[in-house]
């Protein structure tokens, strides 16, 4: 009998508790079942709507225009574009023209214009190097002549257009001028003779026949009797002209 007793009262707190689950479970379903009818009303009767193109279109233009058919808008990143505008639209989720219904939220992505990009210098690369770089910058190689230098030995680069630290979009076709090596007999190109003097040119001017003329440049940048300015540049064919002149501060 004393056994009888500790079993008998675990079976009627289990069944108290299989009840009390059981009434737990069928209000549970009753609330499940409630809450979604009521969401399944609620979403049903909103109305259905043919989403509009915002692409092409700035912020506001496309806020405005969803907000009209009761849509929402959020901003889901930038990119860069060199054909769109700077904060114009470039994409939207859900695309154009898809039926969606009244409440929901258009995700865009904003162009943040063309990247700039400044070009590098490669002045004294090979032809290799400079493709090398050219490329690395997101930029494209272009024309590649040839001429002679008395600066820049023979395959590597003498000039480049457009010049180095120029801003330019991504894609932008640079050309280079690659050296041919040290001119011919009878050929004359132009020395740098910045920052020496008119005595440092005389003894080349006269054994190349030609004619200097001296300009005087009143500056306290440079010290007196230094060239600090020449026409041609240096590197420059004066075959034809043979003349050349020389800035020189006094």
């Amino acid at each position: 009998m004393e056994n009888t007793q500790p079993k008998l009262e675990k079976r009627i707190l289990y069944i108290k508790f299989l009840k009390l689950f059981i009434v737990f479970a069928i209000i549970f379903a009753a609330f499940y079942y409630s809450f979604n009818t009521v969401m399944s009303a609620v979403i049903h009767s909103k109305k259905e709507i043919t989403l509009p193109d915002i692409k092409g279109k700035s912020l506001a233009e496309a806020v405005e225009e969803l907000s009209v058919s009761g849509l929402g808008l959020k901003k889901e990143g930038e990119e860069f574009s060199n054909s769109v505008p700077p904060g114009i639209i470039l994409r939207q989720t859900p695309p154009a023209g898809m039926n969606i219904r009244e409440g929901k939220i258009v995700k865009v992505t904003i162009s943040r214009g063309g990247e700039t990009i400044y070009i590098p210098n490669l002045v004294g690369k090979t032809v290799r190097a400079a493709d090398i770089a050219i490329k690395s910058y997101g930029l494209m190689i272009g024309e590649v002549s040839q001429r002679y230098s008395i600066m820049v030995e023979k395959g590597s680069v003498v000039s480049q257009d457009p010049a180095a630290g120029t801003a330019a979009d991504k894609d932008t076709v640079i050309n280079i001028v690659v050296s041919n090596g040290q001119p011919p007999e009878g050929i004359i190109y132009v020395p740098d003779w910045k920052g020496k003097t008119p005595e440092d040119v005389k003894n080349w001017a006269g054994k190349n026949n030609v004619s200097v003329e001296v300009i005087k440049d009143k500056t306290s940048e440079f010290p007196s009797g230094t060239i600090i300015k020449q026409n041609p540049d240096s590197d420059s064919d004066i075959t034809n002209s043979k003349k050349i002149s020389l800035n020189v501060a006094q």
